[in-house]
This record gives C-alpha cells, sequence and structure tokens, in this order.
C-alpha cells in the first residue's frame, strides 16, 4: 500500500466481552442517571397513550357501525384519540428536549476522558499510535458511541411498546394473537443471525476511519516532502486505495443494516395476510366484529413496526459497541513510565544527575543500554557525542522521563527520579530539540507556554538573553505576531530562538540542548551561542550537538557507542589521546573550525602554481 502501509498494523482483535462492555456503559451512563429517568418517564407515558390509542379507533368504529349508534360515545373517542396524540407529541418533545441535554454532556465528558487519558501516556505510547488514528477515536468514535445512547432509548420504548401491544393483542383476540407470536422466532433469528455480522463489519468500518484520518495527517505532515520529490500523483493514489477501502467497508455495514429489512417487511406481510383471512372467517362466523378485527389489525402494524425497530437495532448497537471497544482500548491503557505510589514535590533541584546501572529497550530484547553508568555534576556542561544510534538522544530522553527503564537507577540531587513528583520535576528540566514545535497563536503565548503567569519583565529578560529582540522588532505586530500551525510563517532560526526564549522563561536547573543548533544558519547560530553563555550559567547543562561550537566549551565530552561510553574528557584530552572523539571530530567538527581549509584546494593550488 506504499507510504501509508503502515497505517494498516492496527491490531483488531477483541479485548471485551458484551457483558463486560454493557457493565462499562452502565457505569459510564450512571452519572446521567437523572435524565435517564426522565427520559424513560417520557418514553412510557408516550408509549401507553400509543397503545391506548387504537382501542380509541375500535371503539369508534364498533359505535358508529351499530344501528343505533351513539354518536356522544364516538364523539368522545374522538377526542379521546386527538387528545392522546397530543400526549405522543408532547412526550416525544420532552424526550428529545431531555436527550438535547444529556447526549451532548454524556459526548463531552467521554471524549474530555478520552483526551485526558491521551495526556497521561508516555512516548512509547505515542510511538505506537498514528496522530490521525487517535484523532479518529477521539472524533468519529466518541460520536458514534454517544449515537448508541441515544439509540439505546429509543429501543427501550420501542421495546415496551411491543410487549403492552401484544398483551392488548392476546385480550383482543387470543386466536390471533398465538399466530402473530408463531412469527417472532423468524424475526428473532434474522435478528441474532444479523447481530454477529454487523459486529465483525463494524470492527472493519471502524478501523477503516481510522485508516481515512492517519492516512489525511501523514499527508499533510509530509506535504513538503511530496512537493519536493514530485510524488503527489502517486500519494494521491495510494491514498485513493485506502479511500476505496473505507468505501467498501461503509458499502457493507449500510447493506447489512438494511438488508434485512426487505425479509422482515415479508414475515411480518405475510403474518397480516394470514390474520386478515382468519380475522374475516371469525367476522363472517359471528365470534367477533369488525371493530375488534379493525383494532388487531392498528396493533398488530404497532407490534411489528417496533420489532422492526429493534432487528435494526443490532447493527448500529454493534457498531456503537466497536467504536467503544476501541475507545476502552485507549481509556484503560496505562503509561509505561510510573512514579512510586508514594511521590513528592520538588521546588528547586541543584541538578546532580546519576545513572547507576541503567537498562533500557524501546522493544522488548533490543537493548540500547545495559548497565549504563553515568554521573553528571550540578552545574556542569556536559556534550555528549557519536554517531546516530549510539544512544544520545535516549539519555536525555530517560532524563525527561519521557521514557520507562527497564533496571539500574536514574537520581537527581541523590533521589530517584521515581519517588519525585513528576510534574514538579519537569519544572525543573527545560529542552531544545532540533525540530521546534510551536503552537498556533502568538509569540508571546509560545514563550510563555511552560510559566503563563510569568511577569513581563521575566518575559523580556528571557528574550533579550537569547537576542530575539531583534527578530521580534522587525514583526509588524511584536510579540502578538500570530503564527501558523508548527510555527509556520517563521524561519528555523526565528523558530529556534522562541524556543530558547521559552526554555530560558522557566529557569530550569537542567537545561537540555538536543543538537539545537544543527538547523539554523551561522549568523543565527553567532547569536545563539552568545546567549549559551547566559543560558548555560548555574545549571545542569547536557549538550548533543553536532557543531563544534557547542561542545568546544563543554566541561566533558562523552563519546557513546553501541550505547557505552567509550571516551570521555575534554575537547583538547580527547583529541591528543587520537581515538574515537578523534575520527568523530575529523568527520563531523573539523570543517566547522575557523582554521580549516580543503586540503584537496590546497594541494591544487600548490600544483597549478608550479
Amino acid at each position: 500500500m506504499g507510504i501509508y502501509s503502515g497505517i494498516f498494523n492496527e491490531q483488531t482483535v477483541r479485548k471485551y466481552k458484551d457483558r463486560e462492555l454493557f457493565i462499562r456503559y452502565i457505569k459510564r451512563v450512571a452519572p446521567f442517571k437523572k435524565n435517564v429517568l426522565l427520559i424513560s418517564l417520557f418514553v412510557l407515558i408516550s408509549t401507553i397513550a400509543e397503545v391506548i390509542n387504537p382501542l380509541l379507533v375500535g371503539v369508534a368504529v364498533d359505535e358508529l357501525s351499530k344501528i343505533n349508534r351513539n354518536i356522544v360515545v364516538a364523539t368522545v373517542a374522538g377526542f379521546g384519540y386527538l387528545l392522546l396524540s397530543l400526549i405522543i407529541w408532547i412526550m416525544f418533545f420532552f424526550q428529545r428536549r431531555e436527550i438535547g441535554k444529556f447526549a451532548p454532556f454524556f459526548l463531552d465528558k467521554l471524549r474530555m476522558d478520552i483526551f485526558d487519558k491521551l495526556q497521561e501516556q508516555d512516548m512509547s505510547f505515542f510511538d505506537k499510535y498514528e496522530s490521525g488514528r487517535l484523532n479518529s477515536r477521539v472524533s468519529n468514535d466518541a460520536l458514534d458511541f454517544g449515537n448508541t445512547t441515544i439509540l439505546i432509548t429509543d429501543t427501550i420504548g420501542n421495546f415496551l411498546i411491543s410487549i403492552l401491544t401484544f398483551g392488548i393483542l392476546v385480550w383482543l383476540n387470543l386466536t390471533l394473537a398465538l399466530i402473530t407470536l408463531a412469527s417472532v422466532p423468524i424475526i428473532l433469528l434474522l435478528m441474532f443471525s444479523l447481530r454477529k455480522l454487523a459486529r465483525v463489519i463494524s470492527r472493519a468500518y471502524r478501523k477503516s476511519i481510522g485508516n481515512i484520518n492517519a492516512a489525511m495527517v501523514e499527508s499533510i505532515e509530509g506535504i513538503q516532502v511530496c512537493k519536493n520529490f514530485g510524488q503527489e500523483a502517486i500519494v494521491s493514489e495510494q491514498f485513493n486505495e485506502t479511500n476505496k477501502e473505507y468505501f467498501k467497508t461503509g458499502f457493507k455495514i449500510t447493506a447489512t443494516t438494511h438488508m434485512w429489512r426487505p425479509l422482515l417487511e415479508t414475515v411480518s406481510g405475510i403474518t397480516l395476510i394470514i390474520i386478515v383471512y382468519f380475522g374475516g372467517h371469525f367476522v363472517l362466523r359471528g365470534i367477533t366484529n369488525p371493530g375488534t378485527i379493525f383494532m388487531f389489525i392498528l396493533y398488530l402494524q404497532r407490534f411489528f413496526r417496533p420489532i422492526m425497530v429493534v432487528a435494526l437495532f443490532f447493527p448500529q448497537l454493534s457498531a456503537g459497541m466497536a467504536a467503544y471497544e476501541r475507545i476502552l482500548e485507549i481509556l484503560d491503557s496505562e503509561p509505561n513510565v510510573k512514579q512510586n505510589s508514594q511521590t513528592f514535590i520538588v521546588d528547586k533541584l541543584e541538578g546532580e544527575v546519576v545513572f547507576s546501572d541503567v537498562d533500557f529497550c524501546y522493544r522488548r530484547g533490543e537493548w540500547v543500554f545495559k548497565g549504563l553508568n553515568l554521573r553528571i555534576e550540578k552545574g556542569e556542561k556536559l556534550a555528549i557525542v557519536g554517531h546516530t544510534g549510539a544512544g544520545k538522544s535516549s539519555v536525555v530522553k530517560l532524563i525527561s522521563r519521557y521514557y520507562e527503564y527497564q533496571g539500574g537507577s536514574i537520581k537527581v540531587d541523590g533521589i530517584d527520579i521515581r519517588d519525585v513528583n513528576l510534574d514538579s520535576y519537569r519544572r525543573n528540566l527545560g529542552m531544545v530539540q532540533q525540530d521546534v514545535f510551536l503552537f498556533s497563536g502568538t509569540i508571546e503565548e509560545n514563550i510563555r507556554y511552560g510559566r503563563q503567569n510569568a511577569s513581563e519583565e521575566d518575559l523580556l529578560q528571557a528574550i533579550r538573553a537569547v537576542h530575539a529582540e531583534e527578530l521580534i522588532e522587525y514583526l509588524q505586530d511584536g510579540l502578538q505576531t500570530k503564527i501558523g500551525e508548527r510555527g509556520r510563517g517563521l524561519s528555523a532560526g526565528q523558530k529556534q530562538l522562541i524556543s530558547f526564549a521559552r526554555a530560558l522563561l522557566m529557569d530550569p536547573k537542567i537545561l537540555i540542548l538536543d543538537e539545537a543548533t544543527s538547523s539554523v544558519d551561522a549568523y543565527t547560530e553567532a547569536i545563539i551561542q552568545e546567549a549559551l553563555e547566559v543560558l548555560l550559567t548555574d545549571r545542569t547543562s547536557i549538550i548533543i550537538a553536532h557543531r563544534l561550537s557547542t561542545i568546544l566549551n563543554a566541561d566533558r565530552i562523552i563519546v557513546m557507542e553501541k550505547g557505552k561510553i567509550i571516551e570521555e574528557g575534554t575537547h583538547e584530552s580527547l583529541l591528543a589521546t587520537g581515538g574515537k572523539y578523534g575520527q568523530l571530530y575529523k568527520q563531523y567538527f573539523e570543517h566547522q573550525s575557523l582554521n580549516w581549509q580543503p586540503i584537496r584546494i590546497v594541494q591544487a593550488t600548490k600544483s597549478s602554481e608550479r
């Protein structure tokens, strides 16, 4: 399936049985029991009125068919019919109004529960789920499950109508009622055969919606790469395949929902013909009167109509429950990052970090670290270098508690980071990454993101410290300049300066620079180097860099390879040993030196002079 092949890897194995889903559903509806009870009351009143109405029609017909007819009785029956019809309409209005109060709040709470649960997850969770698929669960799945709640209230009313109506049928004529009852097993057989099929198709349909959303998000986020390589037509063709799959599953669920209606109507039609045939014989023999048969036929229609609604309820319920299963998969997810049961809040950390025999892997069995030991002194400027995949970023991800380590301990100021309240711990951390993420809004809102209550003076001081005031002065609206999604409208260097100001405003005791200057131009880098002198003062700094300028002044450099620290020291001492750092320096850093000259050019020049 091309670049979208990864989105089809979602597992569709059922984790929840019907009974568990139903119990979980009842618990979720419980806070809205007042609304549910009122809806049930309105449904009950409306149902009773609907059951009585045909009786009044029958009374009027019987009375008008007599030789000595009583117009008053027929008139009263007629007015009674109109009154009950008005009551049915009023009850329907109140029922819908109560649903209007209940359903939006139910859906709002459900979506907030899903959203809050997503905020609790660590980064391993988001490695597993694409953003488009998560968006599908918050929006589409929640909406479909919310609609199921409304569907259930309607079904309860229809079920009550069928039960009460059958009681009336028995009262009117037991023989005809038993003939009617004989058709019910056939209808139930069709209903339950539909139920299992609908469940399977509904799960496939929910998955296809997630695939559409995931493909759409991926296409939009990768639009620049797509255009760079001229792949618009191919991406469109691949999305078309995903869209066709969605169409196929949508067609299947629609067909499944409606394919049984003609069969059910056929069963009810045959039953009606049989009732008319036997009813006519009963009237001719004087066993019953025309009004009774007329009422029976009216009630027969009221008996089958709710049963058809209930039959069609199962595929719609299956769609809702399939959506609920996907929602529960999120709600029941627990983050891998675990803090101990008794944690305490820290105010200000000193910044000493110690790794002791730390084992870590992203996937089981694929170890990144095995027994890693590392001490970072408070206030130390530590630079980490190494080839891609050496484990540099994994070190800072563990310090930031983005992932859980499987063995050993990590301590900050002598305290196990699992014993520290996570929110208070992260308030002492500042991180600037290579791929800067800015939110839609103003520049000021983005700088204040981690400390929204900061004073105006602290805000301006952070901006001046990273020399971002020049950038802001050039913008027409200054700090109130609105930027687009992911900082659209700003250059890479401008976004980087804003991210520096954002990190500095938090005044972190531990500052992490994850290749933070690798995507900026030389002028912006020079500005940032000046700012770094201020940024790195009196705080522990961990620098992962591809720029020579960001590591030259480090107190210590560690060289990592395959998850191990193989060398450490200052820039000069490591170069003097002629080890791995020397090789890395020649590969990545030497050409960034102001004294560096390409050897081949020098030789070519000398050759030409001869």
